[in-house]
């Protein structure tokens, strides 16, 4: 097994969701308590809670809200202010490819055990949001107020008008209801894909280079300090494990997935390689197993997936080698996990 760590979110991005569920009369000081979150009136916005009670609370306020996408409603409401020092600086950046940066070289301040990485192409970058615990499910209602919450960001920067080319997301696509598209069009107004390897916003190039509708920076170097001095309470320590994961997560289902090729984009010998992931007791192979088996059962459980299509995503070319992969995993095949996961639900 891998080395422990405890990746955090600060108390502040729960007020959102506690709004929406006081408003509808809602015992909130009994569900944090189930959750272990705080619930001292009021919470102190800096207080650092665990990322795995925030992920599982906003699952479970969506049920109780009978509201599938609230994650996307409140990302749409998202205001920079919520970021503290890190959203003005977002939003005094002199252009979006720098506010972006500004946002993935932050972001553990805020939200630790998590990536935000650009990654530009010719015509189009990427700007991938990952929760680097494969087995942190469900998170689909985190995943959906993130990329909202982003959109929200860069429209505060540049303009309402401004759109994605394509959102991508991880988990399997809500089948619940006929309002799910317009759900997804009205917080994004661009193609959205599920099932995909990592979530993304697809940005053209052309849009890093745009400027920012403010010009005020007078207070960036105020900022710049206030967040170094949270970095160094909430630094955390940045597993070797950590870093393999997200190349895993990348790479997942899009050709072949080997340890030389992984090795050597890190910059080691496959000997190195194995010997940093054995000091952090674990293996390549374990890595990857833990990864595909958390995203084919997250994937399984929607009715409009397929095992052929479960089995391409995880980087199977035949169904029969991911159903005996799964049937080690859970003790079922995945027609049997299925239907025995929606008959609870």
């Amino acid at each position: 097994m891998p080395l422990s760590f405890a990746p955090t979110i600060r108390a502040n991005l729960l007020a959102p969701i506690l709004d929406v569920l006081n408003a509808q009369g809602h015992d909130t000081v009994a569900l944090l308590r189930r959750h272990a979150l705080p619930f001292a009136h009021p919470i102190d916005p800096y207080q650092l809670i665990a990322l795995g009670s925030y992920v599982a609370f906003f699952e479970q306020a969506a049920l109780l809200l009978k509201d599938p996408f609230i994650g996307l409603r409140l990302g749409q409401r998202f205001r920079p202010e919520l970021l503290g020092p890190l959203g003005f600086m977002f939003q005094a950046s002199a252009d979006l490819r720098l506010a972006l940066l500004q946002l993935s070289s932050h972001v553990s301040v805020w939200q630790s055990g998590t990536r935000l990485e650009l990654l530009a192409g010719d015509h189009t970058a990427d700007y991938i949001y990952q929760i680097d615990d494969p087995l942190l499910r469900p998170r689909r209602q985190d995943a959906e107020y993130s990329l909202a919450s982003i959109c929200s960001l860069i429209r505060n920067l540049l303009g309402e008008k401004w759109t994605p080319v394509e959102v991508h997301f991880e988990h399997a696509p809500f089948s619940g209801t006929p309002t799910a598209a317009r759900a997804y069009a009205q917080a994004f107004h661009a193609p959205v894909f599920f099932g995909q390897n990592l979530n993304r916003l697809v940005i053209r190039q052309s849009d890093l280079r745009l400027a920012g509708v403010s010009s005020d920076r007078s207070m960036l170097p105020f900022m710049e300090r206030h967040l170094q001095d949270l970095a160094r309470e909430s630094r955390e320590p940045e597993s070797f494990s950590r870093q393999v994961n997200y190349l895993i997560a990348q790479r997942l289902g899009l050709g072949p997935l080997n340890l030389p090729a992984i090795a050597g984009e890190l910059g080691l010998s496959c000997r190195s390689f194995q010997r940093r992931l054995a000091e952090e007791r674990t293996t390549f192979r374990h890595l990857v197993r833990d990864q595909r088996r958390s995203i084919a059962e997250a994937l399984i459980k929607n009715r409009s997936t397929t095992v052929t299509s479960v089995a391409h995503s995880v980087g199977y070319a035949e169904t029969a080698v991911l159903s005996r992969a799964f049937k080690s995993w859970t003790g079922s095949s995945p027609r049997s996990f299925a239907r025995a996961t929606r008959a609870q639900n």
